[in-house]
């Protein structure tokens, strides 16, 4: 039994990263399907063969991070999604209602779930990023694997410094329990300052593009695009305009020219997708489960033209009439509405559903759907918006950027200007914001972005209290709602961890 296993669900465990050297892969051409031989890690990474596989159990991280049925962790859209306009979970057993209603309890075991799976991902890059020196490889090689853990370690602090605000800190492998003990709550600011150390340096390792057996594998756009969203976060505006603009004049990526086809499995890291979380299908064990966790409960004749009768949903993530409403809003020609919910009337009651994940799994949870963590509409708008933030005149570039995204959404040609539907030059700021806003929502919905972009652009009180008020709801946010608490488990394994304002700091 490794430290691991031992202390599997405690906070010493997940900072030690004790990972056995191999794990379920994580998925596609680049991923080994099967599952290595478990070794220590203190056995391991001696080698180059190993530092890959090392490398393999680090993108596995991110199945964990996104949802993985067999991981037992539910993924980001419980934090991206769920609180947020678009979304509710109508469900029991899970209690992802806490997170629908901002009622959360510190031991909620989704909030648990996805703290542990956090820092093991960041485990196993420290890992490599401690080991590899060691071992020998080219330069160019040891760099080009060093960024990619350092992009999926960026990703993973990035997601966390999000969801709860101050965390832990660790940079470096951590050898003894003793020293877990010693990890306390860091500013957000000094995670940041990681974030984009790690980021800068994937950047200017990676190659402009992955191919063949490697796609899927971080890549210089990635890095640079999710640069900008870190700098677009944290409002360093021209900063991340900057950044931004590399990947639009790199001209590596371009939107589909179909909205629907984005989401195809048979269309999987089109040109579109800058970074996905990979999941194969096929009882390996490494399939998603988006599918029927976001499906609702369907009669077998119902089932069967939309999931294969492949089980039955489980309304973990079901799309809220209020999205419905503000695709209605935007226009009977905005063409995304069509391709990304459906509808299903069961008596008096008319359920929607996301069509994003749909397939025919092989078992329940066991579908081909990867999940998108960043692609070139988002980096198109982020770039408008960046811009816009600067405060001064709004420049064509940037306006050209979001005008592309709104006339695929028109289904009209995207390098074409059309008066129509175009946003004229004379926009004010106070206008492209809002607009912005409202395409972000609509172009981006259930991907996993909604609620951090309402958190980024200080709408996330008032956007969800109006909700709140125009449904009906008693629930109420403030300001301490804008992060999550810290899970109890954790904090009582390290007494040195603080809770967050506003939430119950007892042990």
């Amino acid at each position: 039994m490794t430290f691991n296993q031992f202390f599997s669900g405690a906070a010493v465990a997940t900072l030690l990263g004790l990972a056995t050297l191999g794990t379920t892969s994580c998925s596609k051409d680049f991923i080994d399907l099967n599952d290595p031989t478990r070794l220590p890690t203190t056995l391991g990474y001696t080698d180059s063969l190993s530092i890959v596989t090392g490398v393999t159990a680090a993108y596995a991280s991110l199945q964990d991070i996104y949802g993985s049925a067999p991981g037992n962790n539910r993924g980001m859209f419980v934090f991206t999604e769920i609180p947020s306009d678009n979304s509710f979970a109508l469900t029991s057993g899970e209690l992802l209602n806490e997170f629908n209603d901002f009622s959360i309890s510190t031991i909620n075991p989704r909030l648990q779930s996805q703290w542990q799976v956090t820092y093991r991902a960041i485990a196993r890059c420290n890992i490599i990023l401690s080991r590899a020196g060691g071992v020998k490889l080219t330069d160019a090689t040891r760099n080009r694997f060093f960024g990619e853990v350092r992009f999926i370690r960026a990703l993973a602090y990035f997601n966390a410094v999000q969801i709860w605000g101050d965390i832990p800190l660790v940079k470096d492998e951590i050898a003894s329990i003793a020293d877990a003990y010693k990890f306390g709550r860091e500013k957000k600011e000094n995670v940041y300052a990681l974030i984009e150390e790690d980021l800068t340096f994937a950047e200017n390792n990676l190659p402009t593009a992955q191919a063949g057996a490697n796609l899927g594998r971080a890549t210089k756009g990635a890095a640079q695009g999710l640069l900008g969203k870190v700098l677009l976060t944290e409002k360093k505006y021209a900063a991340a305009a900057l950044e931004l603009k590399k990947v639009i004049d790199a001209n590596n990526y371009a939107l589909q020219a179909s909205y629907a086809n984005i989401f195809l499995t048979s269309n999987e890291m089109n040109t579109e997708i800058l970074a996905a979380a990979r999941y194969t299908k096929g009882g390996l064990g490494i399939g998603s489960a988006f599918n029927t966790w976001f499906m609702p409960v369907l009669p077998a004749a119902v089932a069967t033209t939309i999931n294969g009768n492949i089980g039955t949903g489980q309304q973990f993530n079901s799309v809220d009439p209020d999205l419905v409403a503000a695709f209605t809003a935007s226009g009977a020609t905005d063409v995304r509405a069509a391709a990304s919910f459906g509808t299903y009337v069961s008596g008096t009651t008319t359920l929607y559903y996301t069509k994003k994940y749909i397939d025919l799994p092989t078992s329940s949870t066991d579908a081909e759907n990867d999940w998108i963590i960043l692609r070139y509409a988002d980096v198109l708008l982020m770039y408008a918006e960046a811009v816009n933030e600067t405060g001064g005149t709004i420049t064509s570039a940037a306006l050209d950027a979001v005008n592309r995204v709104i006339r695929r959404s028109r289904n009209l040609p995207v390098a074409t200007p059309n008066a129509t539907v175009d946003l004229p030059a004379t926009i004010s700021q106070a206008d492209l914001r809002a607009r912005l806003a409202l395409e972000r929502r609509l172009e981006l919905n259930f991907e996993g972005h909604r609620w951090f972009d309402l958190v980024r652009t200080d709408q996330a009180i008032p956007v969800m209290n109006a909700f709140f008020t125009r449904t009906g709801s008693v629930s109420r946010i403030d300001s301490h709602n804008l992060v999550w608490p810290i899970p109890q488990q954790e904090r009582q394994t390290n007494p040195v961890l603080t809770q967050n304002d506003g939430y119950p700091s007892a042990l």
